[in-house]
Order: C-alpha cells, then structure tokens, then sequence
C-alpha cells in the first residue's frame, strides 16, 4: 500500500471516479513500471473494500496472476459475489456458452461476462 502522505493526488482522483463514477463502471490505473499502481491499487482496495465489485492485480513470475487469461473469468467471479444481479446474468450467460472461458477470445469475454452483465 501507499506510505502515508504520499499519492494523494491520484487517490483524490480515484476517491472522486468512485463516488462520482455515472457512465464509468470500470476504471483502468496505468503507468510504468515502477510508478506506484499496485501501490494505488492496493490502498484503494483497502479503503473501498465494499464499493469496489472487483479487482485483479497482475503480479509478474506468478502463473495465475501474470496472465491475461485469468482477468474477465476472475472478475466476473468477483462481481458475482458482490451483486446478486451480475450473478443471475453471468449464470445465464455460462449456460448459454459453458466454454466461453476456455475457447473465446479475451473481447468476446469481456462482452458477455462483464460489460452485459454488470
């Protein structure tokens, strides 16, 4: 997490897209390497804990957590716990298409388990 006193402008900035959010439910923290994103992430989530649907922080030299693969699947799990709507929808989405997970493309999921269902 962030050292107290430090980032406070980024976390301002992400304090206001929660409570303010409207038209987006997703927000993307980018940078380079070393600029304190995980940091940012990990203090937020902290704090936010119960506003925050889901989360996924890519972690490089560990094989669950450095691959693209496992982002919408691991989301949209979250997001099915934490609403009870998104779950009736990925549910039925699942249903439709039991592999969608296996044999789809990343867009394709993120289509159908996240931007639909959310």
């Amino acid at each position: 997490r962030c050292h107290p006193g430090t980032r406070l402008e980024v976390i301002a900035e992400i304090k206001k897209w929660i409570k303010n959010g409207g038209d987006r439910p997703i927000l993307w923290l980018n940078g380079p390497a070393g600029s304190g994103k995980s940091a940012v992430s990990q203090t937020i989530a902290e704090l936010y804990t119960s506003h925050i649907a889901a989360s996924f922080f890519f972690l490089r030299g560990t094989e669950q957590r450095s691959r693209i693969q496992y982002l919408i699947p691991t989301l949209a799990h979250q997001a099915s716990l934490y609403s009870p709507t998104a779950r009736e929808s990925i549910i039925e989405v699942l249903r439709k298409e039991p592999n969608l997970c296996h044999e789809q493309s990343f867009h394709h999921q993120l289509q159908k388990l996240l931007i639909i269902s959310i």
